[in-house]
Parts: structure tokens; C-alpha cells; sequence
């Protein structure tokens, strides 16, 4: 005999515990009398257990029946927990698209928010998940599969990717106000850069990976920081000067917090938009990547700059 829970049962025993009655009980599940006996019989048959028994006020739960019932509460609490999410899941597959998408930072924090309202603007149906992470996680997880469509700050991409360069970005070098670098007017050299002890992104991430091919040498650190906006704290604070997309540091170098330094070293980096080379995009993929596409050079801190590729 099977041994596989039957829930119609469990949801009889349920309803006959608030009904107190074995035909109300069937009532509630839509059949009749006959047919709800039979599958309380059919139950305790298959268990043997008896859980009901008749009274001359009605059909009440035996004490197993009380221990069944507990565990039939919880139990069809998570039945339909999980019936209501296939719903809702199912429903968002015919009426939406899902795209996954992965960013780094700085195309996350500062441009990214723009293309997907555009997106969502033509297309409101596609529903997006974005995880942030540096340029070389960015790669992982599109060539996983996890993610659909990446965006890195990295000139150099992987052989096994497709790619697009859909923007340019250049780094600036910051300080704060009080920092000796604040007044200098003659550009810093790379021997400059070399002595100074500096605060920079993590390795992997596009930010040093720029940074370092310009400098031709491994930086001396003061401070390592896994987002932009610690890199931009730590200038603010004294730790040292700080190489960052200007994006960032906007409002504080209009408002005299940090200042820009100007240095000899090509501090420019394409925006690049990575996928699988083995697969086609998704229709929801491919025009973000047709907005991204559209994405103007950002080459100074206020924004000017004439139009990127």
C-alpha cells in the first residue's frame, strides 16, 4: 500500500476539526458525504491510525488525530506557501521577462540606472536582477550563465566572450583639500605616482586594473577599498590621494572637499558590455545592450565630453 501523503485528507481532517462534522468537512472541499468518509477511512487505513470518531454532538478528533492535525496545519501551510509562488512565478513567465545582469561598480552606481529605466520605459514587462561586483567576477557569471549580459570597466576582456565597448570613462586623481597636492599646478609624473602611497581598488577590479597598465608598476598602497564610495571617504579623510571615475566625487570636488590633481599618465577606459560568445542574447538583453550602445563619454567630472563609440 502507498505510503505518499495524501493532502486532501490532511485538509479533511483539518476542516473537520473547525466544522466538526464529516459532511460539513466535505462541504468545504467540494464533495460529498459518502466521498469525504471514504477518504478519512482510506487514510487511517493506510496509517493504522484512527483519527475521528463519532459522538452523539458529532464527529470529533481522536487524541492521534490532534498530533496528525498539528502536523497537517504546518505542513499545508508550506503546500500552499509553495502553490501560491508557482502561481506568481508562473504568472510573471507569461506576463514578464526576466534579465539577469551584472555590473561593476562604477557602471552600476553611475550609468547603469539610466539605461534600465530607458529599457523598462519601452519595455515595462522585463523585470531585472542586478548583482554588483568587480570586472573579473562580472566575467564569471556571465560565463556561468548566471547573468545574461555584464557591463566591466576593463579594457582587456576574455578571449571566450563577446564584447562591445559602449562608453569611455577616465580616472581621476583626487586629494583632499588640505593634502600638498591640492596646489600643484605641474601635471604628476609617473615617478610621482610611483613614491606616493595611494588608495585604490581591490585587484580585479577594472578601476585598478587602468590604474595599474598606466602606471606600469604595482602601486605603493595606503589603503585598499572595495568600493568606490570607501575610496572616496578615504580621500576625504586624509588617508591619501585616491584614483577614481569622476563620476564619483562630483559634489565634492564642486563643492572644494577634493581636488583634482592633473597627472601625465592615460587614465582613460573603455565601458565594455560582455555575454557568451556561444549563445545568443535574449531579446530583453540585446536592447539593453542597444541603449548601453547609445551611452554618451563621460570624460570630466561635470558630465561634458563629446560622444562615446
Amino acid at each position: 500500500m502507498s505510503r505518499e501523503l495524501d493532502l486532501q485528507a490532511l485538509r479533511l481532517l483539518v476542516h473537520l476539526e473547525a466544522e466538526g462534522s464529516i459532511g460539513a468537512a466535505g462541504r468545504r472541499l467540494g464533495v460529498s458525504q459518502p466521498a469525504a468518509s471514504a477518504t478519512l477511512r482510506a487514510f487511517e487505513a493506510r496509517w493504522q491510525l484512527r483519527l475521528a470518531e463519532r459522538t452523539a454532538r458529532g464527529t470529533r478528533l481522536t487524541p492521534d488525530g490532534v498530533t496528525v492535525l498539528a502536523w497537517a496545519h504546518e505542513l499545508l501551510q508550506e503546500v500552499d506557501t509553495v502553490r501560491e509562488g508557482l502561481r506568481a512565478l508562473g504568472s510573471r513567465r507569461r506576463d514578464g521577462t526576466d534579465l539577469s545582469v551584472a555590473a561593476s561598480l562604477t557602471v552600476a552606481e553611475f550609468v547603469l540606472p539610466r539605461w534600465i529605466g530607458e529599457l523598462r520605459a519601452a519595455s515595462p514587462q522585463v523585470h531585472l536582477r542586478l548583482q554588483v561586483h568587480n570586472s573579473d567576477r562580472v566575467e564569471e557569471l556571465v560565463r556561468s550563465g548566471e547573468c545574461a549580459l555584464g557591463f566591466v570597466e576593463s579594457a582587456r576582456v576574455a578571449d571566450d566572450l563577446a564584447h562591445r565597448v559602449v562608453g569611455t570613462d577616465r580616472l581621476v586623481v583626487v586629494v583632499d583639500a588640505s593634502h600638498p597636492w591640492a596646489r600643484r599646478r605641474r601635471p604628476l609624473t609617473r615617478a610621482d605616482l610611483l613614491t606616493a602611497e595611494l588608495v585604490v581598488r581591490e585587484e580585479g577590479s577594472g578601476t585598478r586594473a587602468t590604474f595599474e597598465r598606466a602606471l606600469g608598476a604595482p602601486p605603493r598602497i595606503a589603503m585598499v577599498a572595495t568600493s568606490t564610495t570607501a575610496m572616496v571617504g578615504a580621500a576625504l579623510a586624509g588617508v591619501g590621494p585616491a584614483v577614481v571615475t569622476p563620476y564619483a566625487v562630483r559634489a565634492a570636488l564642486a563643492g572644494g572637499e577634493l581636488v583634482e590633481v592633473p597627472h601625465e599618465l592615460d587614465l582613460e577606459r573603455p565601458l565594455t558590455a560582455v555575454w557568451r560568445a556561444d549563445r545568443a542574447l535574449e531579446e530583453a538583453a540585446a536592447a539593453l545592450l542597444e541603449i548601453a550602445g547609445r551611452a554618451r563619454r563621460v570624460s570630466r567630472p561635470d558630465g561634458s565630453g563629446p560622444p562615446g563609440p
